[in-house]
């Protein structure tokens, strides 16, 4: 009866000791290849304007990455501001131009407005756009 009792036990333990498979939890990585974008300027400026008028600017940039750009949206600051991005992919080593149109109307003062580019490159892209906005319909009494 030992006998019995010790096979048992030794069949136990060996089976508690079996390695098992870890569980992954942490959430998939994508295999997502990132790119390089570079603007010619990251910034323009509008000088003075009168509110109301449209005004557009297009910023060229480079895919100065290894795979091809993929400009996925853009998010701005104001709905004053537009954002028109190519459809399709930037090959590396071409260009593409991010064409902004901005909105004066019912403004004011010094304007700055930010557009952010979200892609496929390692960092999204900030581009800026400032004016002196005049607008007679907004008096400033002291």
């Amino acid at each position: 009866m030992n006998k019995i009792v010790l096979i048992t036990l030794f069949i136990v333990i060996i089976s508690c000791t079996e390695k098992k498979p870890k569980s992954n939890n942490a959430p998939k990585q994508f295999n997502y290849k990132t790119t390089q974008i570079e603007f010619d300027t990251e910034m323009h400026d509008f000088g003075q304007v009168k509110s109301g008028e449209i005004m557009t600017f297009s910023f060229v940039f480079t895919n100065s990455g290894k795979v091809d750009l993929i400009i996925n949206k853009t998010e701005t600051d104001c709905g004053c501001i537009q954002a028109r991005i190519p459809k399709e992919p930037i090959p590396p080593g071409d260009k593409g131009i991010i064409e902004v149109k901005f909105n004066s109307a019912g403004m004011f003062g010094k304007q700055l407005k930010t557009i952010e580019i979200q892609s496929n490159s390692k960092e999204p892209k900030h581009l800026i756009i400032f004016a002196e906005v005049e607008n007679e319909q907004i008096e400033f009494r002291n």
